[in-house]
Order: structure tokens, then sequence, then C-alpha cells
């Protein structure tokens, strides 16, 4: 049965906004955003409380205007008034109530012959307007100050629009906080009243704050245009760039970009990095504790966020240096690899501002992409290092096959020693591979991994000339100094000292106490060869030896091209050769 505000009384009418209370209270309060089923159907109930309302209303209105002339059956007046008042209350009520547990819906109200606005709370704090000034009606025109300047123009044709035909309204638009350079996104819908002459009377509508899921969707818009993106970079630094120009764009930041972390040291290799107008790259190296101890929770895998770093315990004794670069709040995504930091995505703002929630799951989600773009990238960068390496290890065996046939022939005294002998040389060249691309051994001494590297090289002349005290090796070790040895003896054997008769080699290793630490230092020294001219192109066999053993244990290879022939020294703490020992 339909209730009737027109044959009611006070008493009914008040029991009907109970019963109306108790309805909206069964409503799930949820956030009214499209993006779920719950959210929709607490739209429907809402837009029904409304209807509802609505009607109410209009029949309250049509009471009082019968009320305003003479009524023929003589009925009480006050009565009516009564009557009237009750259901514009209950109208009311409901609608307040419903825009309430909403949560973010606002309501308005436009008279237009008098140009007063009269709206709700939630409305008016989403404009930028006091309650009191919003309860108590003001000119559209301080409402509309607090439209984005980029949308007012055609928001004000909309409204016109409307007015001027009595339609429907809807509009999307955004809301714009100077004071806290805010913008919120906001769905609004109403419609123009006329009266029968066509002049504008009222207008009407309610709005909702949709800021969250247009955000929602221009960055899923955004993670899927940066997957394309990444899909043709290689540059650690051009996937670096992507990634923050799209974190900065998203959350209004004045600098955002990728680290490449040394967790041992405790420093940061930023990458080109993406920045507003005037304010400066930070882009270098970089030790953390220069600028707080939050370097403690990333090491841990954990998202570090300082909303000010004057008030953040990890930053407070830094943030004047934090500050002199720009860096007031700082959020900082850690990437873990085999258990250690090693990549920090970082976004900066150099004024007060809050991340939510959703803020910090979408860098998660750049830095999901971005590891795996630059873990693709250091991947073919790996390839095509061993594709090299193993075009010049070709192109040395075919040179050492040349220089040993030709040893072999010209010192042997017959052709059936010639074949003998460079039958086991090749064999002695194959055990020498199986060193160098076998996989590692345990700890082994030095003269022995020099031994076997270089026996290939000599033709039975003593050329090769060893000496030094015992010194253990683990499997890397080993396996450095065993590839710089062989590629030393390959270019000695197609350039130097050993592509002569004459030609000869010492190799030469001590160990020296230096600074309260042993060092390890070996010397390889070629004589009598052909005249050195130190080569004015560093091919790939030179930055291998010199790259071989720091790599691999830390220490240090030069290389002199002396006039009496190649000099090579390579140092290292005596500890670093056999730290993986057990």
């Amino acid at each position: 049965m339909t209730f009737n505000p027109h044959s009611a009384s006070r008493d009914e009418l008040m029991a009907e906004v109970e019963r109306l209370r108790g309805r909206l209270a069964s409503v799930p309060i949820a956030p009214p955003l499209p993006d779920g089923g719950v959210s929709r159907e607490h739209q429907r109930a809402i837009a029904e409380m409304r209807a509802e309302a609505a009607n109410h209303l209009r029949a309250a209105r049509r009471i009082a205007r019968e009320a305003s002339s003479p009524h023929p059956e003589g009925e009480d007046l006050a009565a009516r008034l009564r009557r009237s008042e009750a259901a514009r209350i209950m109208s009311e009520e409901r609608l307040s109530l419903a825009f309430e547990a909403s949560g973010s819906l606002g309501w308005w109200d436009w008279d237009l012959t008098t140009d007063k606005v009269y709206a709700g709370p939630y409305f008016a704090s989403m404009f930028g307007v006091s309650e009191q000034e919003a309860e108590e009606g003001v000119p559209l025109e301080l409402f509309a100050s607090g439209i984005h300047p980029d949308d007012r123009e055609r928001v004000a044709l909309a409204i016109g629009e409307s007015v001027a035909s009595g339609g429907d309204y809807e509009q999307d638009y955004r809301l714009y906080r100077p004071a806290t350079d805010e913008v919120i996104w906001v769905h609004a819908r109403g419609r123009a009243y006329l009266d029968k002459a066509g002049r504008p009377l009222r207008f009407p509508g309610v709005a909702i704050d949709i800021t969250a899921f247009r955000e929602s969707e221009e960055r899923k818009l955004a993670l899927a245009a940066l997957g394309e993106r990444l899909r043709d970079m290689h540059d650690v630094g051009e996937i670096a760039f992507a990634a923050a120009e799209t974190m900065a764009v998203q959350l209004n930041a004045t600098r955002a970009g990728v680290g490449v972390v040394d967790a041992v040291q405790e420093t940061v290799t930023m990458q080109p990095d993406w920045r507003m107008p005037g304010i400066a790259s930070i882009a270098g190296l970089h030790h953390f504790r220069d600028y707080g101890s939050f370097i403690d929770d990333l090491k841990r895998g954990e998202i570090v966020l300082i909303e000010d770093t004057r008030r953040d315990p990890r930053t407070t004794g830094h943030h004047a240096s934090l500050e002199a670069i720009g860096i007031r709040v700082l959020l900082n995504v850690p990437i873990i690899e085999h258990g250690q930091l090693s990549l920090v995505l970082f976004v900066h703002a150099n004024k007060l501002r809050s991340f939510s929630e959703a803020d910090l799951r979408f860098v998660r989600s750049v830095a999901d992409r971005t590891h795996a773009a630059i873990g693709r990238s250091r991947a073919e960068e790996r390839e095509r290092l061993l594709n090299r390496e193993l075009s010049h290890r070709l192109k040395n065996t075919l040179a050492m096959v040349q220089a040993i046939a030709s040893q072999t022939l010209r010192n042997a005294p017959d052709m059936a020693t010639a074949r003998e002998t460079l039958g086991s040389r090749l064999a002695a060249l194959s055990r020498a591979h199986d060193l160098l691309l076998g996989p590692g051994r345990a700890a082994t001494e030095i003269g022995a991994v020099a031994h076997d590297t270089l026996a290939l090289h000599d033709d039975g002349q003593n050329r090769i000339r060893l000496s030094g005290p015992p010194v253990r090796l683990d499997a890397n070790a080993a396996l450095s100094l065993a590839l710089i040895l062989h590629e030393l003896a390959t270019n000695a054997a197609k350039y130097g000292a050993l592509s002569v008769p004459e030609g000869t080699v010492d190799l030469q290793w001590e160990i020296e106490h230096q600074d309260g630490a042993d060092l390890f230092r070996l010397v390889w020294r070629e004589r009598g060869g052909p005249l050195v001219i130190e080569p004015t192109r560093r091919g790939f066999g030179s930055r291998l030896v010199e790259r071989g053993l720091p790599g691999a244990v830390s220490g240090s290879v030069e290389q002199r091209f002396e006039p009496g022939g190649l000099v090579c020294r390579m140092e290292s703490p005596l500890g670093a050769l056999h730290s993986s020992d057990g």
C-alpha cells in the first residue's frame, strides 16, 4: 500500500519518516564507485530513495499551494500546513541521510529566480564552500570558482544549455584546491525546471566524487602504455626514464626515477630522472647514509614513505641535505634480487603532500614492470657478451692452432715427430679449454693452474718460466687467472715474445705484507720478442685481461707496453683469492 501524505496526520508522517530511516539503515554502506557490484547496488538504492523523497517533496509543495487559496470544504489551514511541513522535513531528512550514508555523494538545489545555491555539507566541502554558506544559500559563482580553470567554460556551457531547455545535465569535471594543489574529479547530474511560461525556476542535482575511479582507469592505461614502451627498450637508462615519467605524471611528483643499488657499499647510482621544470637532476652516484637511515628499511624489502623529512626520525638529522636537492617528501620502493637490494624506484615532492594506498600499489606495479624490463635488458647484454667472447675465443683458438703448428713444424727434426708433437699439443689445447669453459672446480694451487694453462704454448724449450710460493686459489680466482693467462699467452703467440723462436716469458708471483694485510702480486713479463708498439685501439681481449681478476675477486690489473716486451702486473688481497673456500 502506497503512503499518501495528503491524507496523513502529522503522527503518521513522522512514523513514515522512521520507517524510511529503517530502510536506509539496511542499505549496505560502501564507496559508491562504478567499479564493483556492491557499489552499483548501493547507488541504485540511493537513487530509488531520492526519487521517492522527491515525490513527497512535490506532494508537500502541492499541498502548500492548495493551502494558500480558499478551500471549498473549509479544511483547517493549520492542519494542512503541518502536513506540508512534515512532508518537507521527511523529504529533506531522507535525502540528507542517503547522501551522508554514501560518503561521497553531495546534493545541491539552485534557485534560479534568486541565484541562490543551497547544498549539503559534503557538496559544499568538495567546492571549498562553508557548510553555513551552503545552508543559507550563495550565488552560483562561489561554487563555480572551485572548478578547475580548464573545465569552467565547458561546465558553464552545459549548465546554460540545460537551463535554456529545461533539460537534463550531466558532466564529469575537475575541482582544484590551490592551497594543497589537489585535483578532485566529480560526476554531476541534475535537471533544470521551468515554469509554465518557460521561465527558469530550480536546478537541483547530485555530484559524486569519482577521483579514485578516474585515477584507477588512468593508471591502468598508463601501465599498459608503459608496458608497450618498455617492450622496445634495451638501455637501462631509457627504461628508467620511461618508468620515472609514468610515475611522476600519474602522482604529480616533482621528481621520479630509478636507482641501481650497491647494497654492500650502500650506494645508489641514479639513472636519468624525470623532473619538473626548475628541479635539478640527481642522476649519478649517492651514498644512502648521507640522507638518513632508511637504507636499513630498503634492505629488508620494505617500502619507505617519508611524508615529512623534517619530522621523520629516519631523516630528521639530514633534512637540510634532502631539501637542498628538492626533497621534502620521498617514496622509495625496493626491488630485491636473490635476497639482496638491487634497485630502488623513487618519487619526490618538494612540498608536503600525502600518498594513498592506491598510490603505493601503482608505484609497486611500475616497479614490477621496470624490474622485468631491466632484467631482460641485462640478460640480452650478457648474451651479447657471451657471443662476443665465444667469437673471440674461436678466433684465438684458430690462431693458436696455427701458431702451434708453425712452432711444431719449425722445431721438429722429422714429420713423424712433428705429427706426434702436434697431436699432443692439440690435446693440451683441448684440456685448457675444458678448464676455461667447464664448471668451476675446488680450490687448487696457483702453480698447477699456471702450468696447465700455459703448457701448450711452450714448445719444449722452457720458454715460459714460472716461479713463486704456493698460493691457494678458490674456483672463481682460479678460473679468472686461467682466463687472463690464456689471453696473455695467446697474444704472445700471435704478436709477442712467443711469436719468434728466441722470445721468452717470465711469470712470477709473490706475497707482500702491506698495511697490516697480505697482498698477492703476479707479474707477466715478455722478453726477446718483436718491437712492442702500444695499440691505438683496445680490443675485447685487452678488456678481458683488465677486468678478469677485479671482476672475480677484487684487485687490479695493469698492462704496460715496454720496448722490451709486454709487462702485465696483477694485484689482489690474498684473502680474496680463497674467500669462497669451505
